[in-house]
């Protein structure tokens, strides 16, 4: 109606934070109709038991059971003064009791002649508004509310060669509100979004994922699913076509993504220990150090290659893989946002059949005054395949502590360099960061082969 009055907006989510909502009527012509809105209160005292009896203090109730022993009823009524740790109330003889006595009844009911208070049975807002021309429209209002949470879970299942896969990507919808979403529309957001901590009344978190819901949505009813991405800044926005229901406190996983037959490519990745003098050698055979080899499956993300090139949100990839009829689970790792057209890197397991080791043959270390030490060691790297395909290898070589935030980095007077040994063939190497260098190699059945490379440090005084 036109002029000043009040609107209760029934059903808002019992997580709602009240200052975020946001509100436009719209008229049925489409304009945007002038409304003024003076006031909003959140009305969230709800019809609960523990809350009635807050409410009923210094209030009469009576409290009826059956006596176990006897079948007899009884009645008990008074004032209610207390309902800390039980009902506590004063009786019309002026003596006090905590109600029931314990064990006396197998059922007892508690009776009001009155609701107190103003007492609800969802949350709702109270607005008053001001209309300046009134009539039927559309009421748009959004707020924000804790309580939700999104992530991407991608199942990818490799045939027996690892040469395709099957790849299935899921967004898990988690829902912890008392409100539950009919056909709605899902909305979700990759990319971290800044969130205030004083909003959640010091139950403040840090940045996340996005997560947006708007009821009533209608599909087209062909059963297809998928998503529709979207530029939204820095971020990515991911429209679920297919509509869906979330219930309260449930969680449930939607279908976004689904490709049969995928090519995929395997590399093997040796993690090799660099030592920076002869202390804190491994001590073992000849002081060889057994290096790790770990599988990595890599799906190139392109539309002229897998069909694929689609922004990938972040998430957790499983990977099994098949042998006959059979379905192994092989590993899970966390994967990142990935841009359109980027290729994706998932750790697939370990590669017992590739064997590399490292040992320190030699260390020259050397005192130059002022202008600082100089330490040369020198590493010898075997590798053998003992499977029965040929695998490419990819050797990561790294100094301790490089790569981390108050490793390698935390040393500036340091200058390494990583090189092959005179007279020492093999592929190039490749500084990828400070203190970590890689190389590549294919190995066939049986073969193995050896690298000798260099490392040199100045230390400056």
């Amino acid at each position: 109606p036109a002029g000043v009055s009040a609107v209760e907006y029934m059903d808002v989510i019992d997580t709602i934070i009240p200052e975020s909502t946001r509100v436009q009527f719209q008229t049925d012509g489409g304009a945007v109709e002038d409304v003024a809105f003076l006031e909003q209160r959140y009305r969230y005292d709800l019809i609960e038991p523990w809350r009635i009896m807050e409410l009923s203090l210094g209030g009469i109730v009576r409290i009826k059971w059956t006596q176990a022993r006897t079948g007899e009823e009884r009645l008990l009524e008074g004032v209610v003064e207390s309902t800390a740790e039980g009902l506590f109330l004063r009786t019309p003889d002026g003596s006090y009791t905590l109600g029931m006595p314990t064990g006396d009844g197998w059922y007892s009911r508690t009776i009001l002649d009155d609701l107190p208070g103003a007492l609800f049975a969802r949350p709702l807002l109270d607005w008053i508004v001001d209309v300046r021309d009134g009539g039927p429209g559309v009421l748009e209002t959004s707020y924000l509310a804790w309580g939700f949470s999104w992530e991407a879970d991608y199942v990818i299942t490799a045939s027996e060669d690892f040469s395709t896969a099957d790849l299935l990507g899921w967004v898990t919808l988690r829902n912890t509100t008392a409100g539950k979403f009919q056909d709605a529309h899902l909305a979700v957001v990759a990319g971290k979004v800044n969130i205030e901590a004083e909003m959640m009344n010091g139950r403040g978190q840090g940045a996340g994922y996005g997560f947006g819901m708007l009821g009533g949505a209608e599909g087209d009813g062909d059963g297809d699913y998928g998503y529709v991405e979207e530029g939204l800044f820095e971020y990515h926005l991911y429209k679920l076509e297919q509509p869906t229901t979330l219930d309260p406190y449930s969680w449930k996983q939607v279908a976004f993504l689904e490709r049969n037959g995928i090519d995929i490519t395997t590399k093997y990745r040796a993690d090799v220990a660099l030592q920076t003098g002869a202390y804190g050698g491994y001590t073992g055979t000849e002081d060889e150090i057994p290096a790790g080899v770990r599988r990595v499956l890599k799906i190139e993300n392109q539309a002229e290659i897998d069909g694929l090139g689609l922004p990938l949100p972040a998430g957790t990839a499983r990977v099994y893989a098949r042998s006959g009829e059979d379905l192994f689970f092989i590993d899970s790792e966390q994967v990142p946002d990935t841009p359109r057209e980027e290729p994706i890197e998932i750790d697939a397991g370990g590669a017992p059949f590739m064997v590399v080791k490292t040992k320190v043959s030699d260390v020259d270390v050397s005192d130059a005054g002022a202008f600082g030490s100089y330490t040369v060691v020198r590493h010898e790297i075997t590798a053998v395949n003992r499977g029965s395909h040929a695998a490419t290898v990819l050797y990561r070589m790294t100094m301790p502590g490089a790569g981390q935030p108050y490793g390698y980095a935390g040393y500036p007077a340091w200058d390494a360099r990583l090189e092959r040994a005179p007279n020492s063939a093999g592929p190039p190497l490749e500084e990828v960061e400070n203190g970590i260098w890689e190389m590549e190699r294919t190995l066939e059945p049986d073969q193995e082969t050896q690298d000798v490379l260099v490392l040199r440090i100045h230390e400056s005084y």
